[in-house]
């Protein structure tokens, strides 16, 4: 019976908050409940990066720039935007994200643009308001991305064409603060201050 499904993954989760109310903390997968039953953003929500991983996501980036767009690409081979952000999170952090903006927009937690911390990811709509671009935002109104002209590249959010398409932010994992990067402006020679389209 189709209909027995939900409501045993429903009767699952329920017992497993009553008995536990620490799990509403994080939703992380436990033995009591059937992957099957968790719900997307769960996915995303896994332990706490150390330091050392944090760091080494931050300084990796850097090794990117340049690399040429490609569409579907999800390799130093070639990125399209969502690509790069999977390999990113895929190899730093062992997390597997979908190849789709759009499905990456709606994991995690939903945060304010005030709220955004080095590792958030930000997302950019057409003119037609559907979800087409992300970014992985690392500071100082910058975030990294793959751009169609330019390959792995910085850009503001403030600028024009960008601050036009912002959609909407959200945080996948919490980066230790202490090792979120501090000089986003030595790679100011990477922003196209120009803001012209990715």
């Amino acid at each position: 019976m189709p209909i027995m499904k939900p409501l045993a993954c429903s009767f699952v989760l329920l017992l497993s908050l009553l008995q536990s109310p620490s799990s509403l903390k994080a939703a992380e997968p436990t033995a009591e409940i059937p992957e099957t039953c968790l719900p997307v953003t769960a996915i995303s929500m896994q332990e706490e990066p150390s330091a050392s991983t944090a760091k080494n996501f931050f300084t990796d980036l850097k090794k990117y720039f340049g690399i040429r767009y490609r569409f579907g690409g999800d390799s130093p081979a070639g990125f399209d935007c969502s690509g790069f952000v999977r390999f990113m999170f895929s190899k730093e952090l062992n997390i597997e994200l979908p190849h789709s903006s759009r499905a990456m927009s709606a994991m995690g937690i939903q945060i304010d643009r005030s709220e955004l911390r080095p590792g958030d990811l930000v997302f950019f709509k057409n003119s037609g308001d559907r979800i087409n671009h992300v970014g992985i935002f690392i500071g100082n109104d910058t975030f990294i991305h793959a751009s169609l002209s330019r390959g792995i590249a910085l850009d503001r959010l403030s600028s024009g064409y960008f601050l036009k398409r912002y959609a909407t932010a959200v945080r996948i994992v919490d980066l230790p603060e202490s090792q979120h990067p501090q000089n986003v402006d030595l790679h100011s020679d990477a922003i196209d201050e120009t803001g012209s389209p990715s």
